[in-house]
């Protein structure tokens, strides 16, 4: 009865929890590697399974079984069903137990016999997950389907930082002809342009343009350097898009950054490097470069403290070229995810 009252309270609590960011849609990994066979993610603290039904639709489940605790992802996927691998209770794409081995052929399956299901869908390459009730949807990605663009997929970046900072990073312009000299910028020019960012339906968007160097072609420039002109748009809580688009060339770099909240203090990034350039060209240059871009961001901000972002703005000292993060921690509280 123990275990039961435990798995009971478990349940209730899911049901019961405030934390706003279960609301909102999050990347858990990518699509290929998700097959049949449930594997384990870790999302906001909670173990999850994700599998692949018999129409290969992919399925979240909260890891464990209601009948002894066991992590569903032990399992074993056998026409479209997952089945425990302790006792071989058997759970339908929706939840719902419709084996009990251990039950005479003819006695009913208790209908509390469920597995807790999360909401989960398929975009961009990404299997997508929310816990809760979405309030917005899926971040977008417009390049994904558009002709012409070669879609890059990185390594995910697993990094000891909470999603706000690792995303931060990408509101940050002051950094990137200091940390990134000779790939983004240069520091003989660091004056930041000056800017505005845009809120509205938990969405910033803001743009930047700035000199940047060819670094090896990654850049497409026809020169050794040239003026990129960056739009971003940041979806709350933790996506970025960002168009590069070469005033030499009228050609685009997009990266597009979700972030997987693991735990309050460890993140997962998954990001793509796309062009509508270079069509035939090795994307391991592209993501190689985004590698080296990562490496040196990662290092900074697992440095930062506190882990997590001041929800108080006196506690840090910001400066005009500052502000989108200073309006990702404003939309970041009006929503409550950053408390």
């Amino acid at each position: 009865m123990a275990n039961q009252t435990y798995i009971r309270g478990l349940i209730e609590q899911e049901s019961r929890s405030t934390d706003p960011l279960l609301d909102w849609w999050h990347p858990v990994g990518w699509s290929a590697d998700f097959g049949e066979q449930p594997t384990q993610v870790v999302l906001l603290g909670r173990a999850l399974a994700v599998w692949r039904d018999a129409d290969g639709a992919a399925r979240c489940f909260r890891d464990l079984c209601v009948h002894r605790g066991t992590a569903l992802s032990l399992g074993k996927v056998s026409d479209g069903k997952l089945a425990c691998a302790y006792h071989g209770w058997t759970y339908d794409g929706r939840g719902k137990c419709l084996a009990i081995p251990q039950l005479a052929a003819d006695a009913p399956v208790p209908a509390s016999a469920r597995a807790l299901v999360f909401a989960c869908e398929e975009r961009y390459g990404l299997v997508w997950v929310c816990l809760g009730t979405p309030r917005a949807p899926i971040p977008d990605f417009p390049e994904w389907d558009a002709p012409g663009f070669r879609h890059a997929a990185c390594p995910p970046y697993a990094w000891q930082c909470a999603a706000p900072r690792m995303v931060e990073n990408f509101t940050d312009f002051g950094h990137l002809g200091w940390l990134h000299d000779g790939l983004l910028g240069s520091r003989d020019d660091l004056e930041v342009p000056d800017h505005a960012v845009q809120t509205e339906d938990g969405t910033l968007r803001y743009s930047l343009t700035m000199r940047v160097p060819a670094a090896e072609g990654i850049n497409d420039l026809s020169g050794p350097n040239g003026l990129m002109t960056n739009d971003y748009v940041l979806s709350l809580p933790h996506a970025i898009h960002l168009r590069s688009r070469y005033h030499d060339t009228g050609r685009s770099r997009v990266l597009f950054f979700a972030v997987r909240p693991d735990s309050a203090t460890v993140s997962t990034g998954f990001c793509y490097q796309s062009r509508d350039f270079d069509l035939d060209g090795d994307d391991r240059r592209y993501v190689e470069f985004q590698e080296t871009l990562a490496e040196q961001d990662r290092v900074v901000v697992e440095s930062q403290r506190p882990e997590e972002l001041p929800l108080d703005l006196a506690d840090e000292l910001h400066l005009k070229f500052d502000r989108v993060a200073v309006a990702y921690r404003k939309a970041l509280s009006a929503y409550g995810l950053l408390t």
